[in-house]
């Protein structure tokens, strides 16, 4: 049974393990897409104070320049926007693997409650039969010294 309960340990850590890695990943998508937002956002703000630049020189060969500053800070708005929807799409993935880590070691912390459990019992048995086992022996020890005149 010992061996069993080994073995069903063993598959729980490697289960867990599995789970803990599906959580990194997923962690690392959902912070890889928070930070490209990141990044999107400061490059939009960085195009409108360029765009904001040219525009407060108000010369007016400038005009098309600071127009398409203001297109791409648009532009890098309008990622930034996606980027987030798409952290916060990832999110309950992220949240499911969590769980599902939680749930893998909770099953692994009761296989090795159950498998401590066992290897007492295993134990108690060990040295309940070695002590009738060294009972047997004075027990016959004395019943030869009854019988042998001296």
């Amino acid at each position: 049974m010992k061996r069993n309960l080994d073995r069903l340990l063993r598959i729980r850590d490697l289960l867990e393990e599995h789970s803990r890695l599906e959580l990194e990943r997923k962690a690392i998508a959902v912070r890889e897409a928070e930070q490209a937002a990141a990044r999107q956002g400061l490059m939009a703000q960085a195009a409108r104070g360029a765009a904001l630049r040219l525009l407060a020189e108000a010369r007016p060969q400038c005009t098309p320049a600071w127009l398409t500053e203001i297109a791409d800070a648009e532009l890098l708005s309008w990622r930034k926007t996606r980027l987030l929807r798409i952290a916060q799409s990832r999110r309950p993935a992220f949240e499911s693997a969590r769980e599902a880590l939680l749930a893998r070691r909770l099953e692994r912390l009761q296989v090795e409650t159950l498998a401590a459990a066992a290897a007492k019992a295993q134990e108690s048995v060990r040295a309940r039969r070695e002590q009738r086992n060294i009972d047997d022996w004075f027990h016959s020890r004395a019943a030869r010294d009854v019988r042998t005149p001296k």
